[in-house]
């Protein structure tokens, strides 16, 4: 009889930064869906992040050692030019566009966004220790 695999903190960060970022993507696709979709290059933007959310997230699934180090430096990347994105255009304007409020689907997106920063860092830090 074998032992099953031992999971590390590594691991349930990872875990966690997975579901982070397909909600991420998710909400920006109901968002290109919905009220972003007549908005040209914001729409676009959005359909990206919501196929490079689920490329990292397939990365970070299938991956324990270097590659998913990196998937995780990549859904930081994304999820932080998003955050960012989101603050340009609350404050001023972003390719034509200003969000005016914090609807709803902005809300989550945030939440879901830094959730997804916290799992991610706290992941490649773990993974660091564990090495």
């Amino acid at each position: 009889m074998s032992a099953s695999p031992r999971l590390h903190p590594s691991d349930l960060l990872r875990f966690a930064a997975i579901a982070f970022l397909l909600l991420e993507g998710g909400i920006h696709l109901q968002q290109y869906e919905g009220p972003l979709n007549p908005v040209p290059t914001i729409s676009t933007l959005f359909v990206l992040n919501a196929v490079a959310a689920a490329a990292i997230s397939l990365a970070l699934a299938a991956s324990r050692r270097h590659v998913a180090v990196l998937a995780a430096l990549a859904g930081l990347g994304l999820t932080l030019g998003a955050l960012v994105s989101l603050a340009i255009s609350r404050a001023s304007v972003l390719f034509d566009y200003t969000e005016p409020t914090l609807r709803a689907g902005v809300t989550f997106a945030l939440v879901a966004e830094l959730g997804a920063v916290l799992a991610l860092s706290g992941f490649l830090f773990a993974w660091l220790r564990e090495r």
